[in-house]
């Protein structure tokens, strides 16, 4: 399991495939396992890299438990740097859409084309007080009753939650993967986020990388109507819906996410 020390921790990454690198950044406590389908789609064309992000999966969790998206975004870079990559296709969901937008302001010439997946750029008051209650209620409950109760309802589709089989197995799963330290990680970057929000517009408007927003219609947190809350004072990128929620979670659309980015082939 390769391992890289980025920023003072240690962080654990995965390469799949050869030629042209795509970088991978996941939302808040997902692991980048979690980009299997993707990884599947790009691999036979692309080198393909996932990470997983400070605090989340075998990645270090540095004492400090308060990530802001600049910090994200520089582990991101120290990582391309460990792994001699120059410029990289970009992709990021939710979470990881803000730390590769971060990535690419900081570092334009680093990013060739940007995917931004069910995230924002400048989430509304519904989103800010969602992101609050979950800091607040999460400690409450335990790891399963956080995923089905807290989570679930504002992340996945209508259809998804009207089944409760799958709704309870998904439950178990999720507290499976998650590690006893969840809670604090979490609540160590959602503080970050919040405070990044709509911070960053006027700098995102000079980006000139190719850009490709993907919504879910059924997303009550970053809607299609926000276009990903993407600045409207600058030009939109192109951009694509799907039946889905927030966490693209189904393996169509995981899948539809690799072959819709700006630089694939069809």
């Amino acid at each position: 399991m390769p391992y890289a020390t980025v920023n003072g921790i240690r962080a654990h990454y995965e390469t799949h495939g050869a030629g042209d690198p795509v970088l991978l950044i996941s939302g808040l406590g997902g692991p980048g396992v979690g980009w299997l389908f993707q990884v599947r789609d790009l691999s036979p064309r692309y080198q393909v890299i996932t990470f997983d992000n400070r605090g989340v999966g075998e990645t270090d969790m540095p004492r400090e438990l308060r990530y802001a998206t600049g910090e994200l975004a520089e582990d991101a870079r120290a990582l391309l740097d460990h792994l001699n990559v120059k410029r990289a296709h970009v992709i990021g969901a939710s979470m990881g859409g803000t730390v590769a937008m971060e990535l690419a302001i900081r570092y334009p010439a680093s990013v060739r084309s940007l995917t931004l997946c069910c995230t924002w750029a400048e989430g509304d008051g519904r989103f800010l007080r969602t992101i609050e209650s979950w800091r607040a209620l999460a400690p409450q409950l335990s790891l399963e009753d956080r995923f089905r109760h807290l989570l679930f309802p504002w992340l996945y589709s209508p259809t998804f939650l009207g089944d409760s089989a799958r709704v309870a197995d998904a439950s178990q799963a999720c507290a499976r993967l998650s590690v006893s330290h969840q809670g604090r990680r979490d609540r160590a970057a959602r503080p970050g986020l919040v405070e990044w929000n709509g911070t960053r517009l006027r700098e995102l408007g000079k980006l000139r990388a190719p850009a490709l927003v993907l919504v879910g219609r059924d997303d009550v947190l970053t809607p299609p109507s926000s276009h990903g809350g993407w600045p409207p004072s600058s030009p939109m990128p192109s951009s694509r819906s799907f039946p889905a929620g927030t966490p693209f979670s189904s393996r169509r659309c995981r899948a539809s996410t690799a072959r819709s980015s700006p630089f694939s082939p069809g």
